[in-house]
């Protein structure tokens, strides 16, 4: 059930799911990237790794989030603009990339171990509007200019996806399928009433809807009214953009006074500057923001593997750890402003 915590925020057990959730992307474009996830390289998602063995829980759940699954046709609706919107073999194929043998989710199945349960949650393929011949389904050429059609193209994925969740029954014991997760970052009025319509096809299918906007959005205010059961707010701050730390604080009193979770951001690039993501484990603690155990969080982690992490920055690897624990301790930096 919907939940929320005593300072507003989306509570960390809202509707039982587990908290702590990570984003994976799937065909990100930057050299190295993949689709296909291994066991390898999500066990340092799934536990905490130390001399390379496991030693406890890391993250609660995934959301596998695809950005393309073929050169140039582009899944999520941000990336459209550098190649050409995705049609039904792409959907299709979003499918099989999810289920392929010994990646993704038959990897995180591996990667999980004995005795242990983490929740998953996919995000649904967009249907773009500037596609008007997506492909054949039910015997109907499905152009997404028409609102229609778009409600028709993701009710037949969803069906198609549970189809296949419910046929590799070896994963249900340790893996939970929560829901899917909504990509756009802002709801718009050419969205609005297909977002509300998947949602009820969402909740149909007895799964949750969960959406991921940026603080200023349009639509984040009404974003129970349109369907979703659970939502987690970027707040914009990287480091080396345009907004500052003090965005982390708005997006946190956005976020208790209209009660949804928060994102988490560890990136790497130009646009993450050494210490964002201290900034937003510091903002997180009980004299400041009082999210690290009082919200519903969702991390990302752009342009760089927690493998990487590991490996490279091992101490700001155990600071996500104990962040995530409960147990960080604020870490000041030189010029910290706070």
């Amino acid at each position: 059930m919907f939940k929320i915590s005593e300072n507003g925020y989306l509570a960390p057990d809202a509707y039982d799911v587990q908290n702590h959730l990570c984003v994976i992307n799937c065909g990100e474009m930057r050299e190295g990237s993949t689709l296909l996830w291994s066991k390898e390289q999500l066990q340092y998602y799934t536990s905490y790794i130390l001399e390379d063995k496991p030693i406890d829980r890391m993250f609660g759940g995934i959301i596998f989030n695809v950005i393309k699954t073929r050169d140039q046709s582009f899944i999520h609706p941000m990336f459209v603009g550098f190649g050409k919107p995705s049609r039904k073999k792409d959907w299709l194929l979003w499918i099989d990339i999810l289920f392929a043998k010994h990646a993704n989710l038959h990897a995180l199945h591996e990667a999980a171990g004995e005795g242990r349960k983490l929740d998953v949650w996919v995000t649904i393929p967009y249907p773009h509007a500037s596609q008007t011949y997506f492909g054949e389904v039910r015997d109907d050429d499905l152009d997404f200019t028409k609102t229609s059609d778009r409600v028709r193209a993701i009710r037949w994925w969803l069906d198609l996806f549970l189809k296949r969740w419910q046929k590799e029954k070896h994963l249900h014991d340790r893996l939970t399928l929560r829901g899917f997760v909504w990509q756009r970052e802002a709801i718009d009025t050419n969205d609005a009433e297909l977002v509300r319509r998947v949602n009820g096809l969402i909740h149909r299918r007895r799964c949750l809807s969960m959406w991921l906007p940026n603080y200023g959005s349009s639509g984040i205010v009404e974003w129970r009214d349109y369907g979703f059961d659970m939502s987690a707010l970027n707040s914009n701050y990287y480091g080396n953009n345009e907004y500052d730390h003090v965005w982390i604080n708005n997006a946190s009193n956005f976020a208790k006074y209209y009660n949804t979770g928060l994102q988490v951001n560890f990136g790497k690039g130009l646009l993450y500057n050494d210490t964002h993501h201290l900034d937003y484990f510091n903002l997180g603690l009980p004299e400041h923001n009082d999210y690290m155990t009082q919200s519903f969080l969702v991390y990302q982690l752009p342009n760089h593997t927690l493998e990487e992490v590991y490996r490279e920055r091992f101490v700001e690897y155990i600071r996500l750890y104990t962040f995530i624990k409960g147990l960080y301790q604020r870490v000041d930096y030189p010029g910290i402003p706070y």
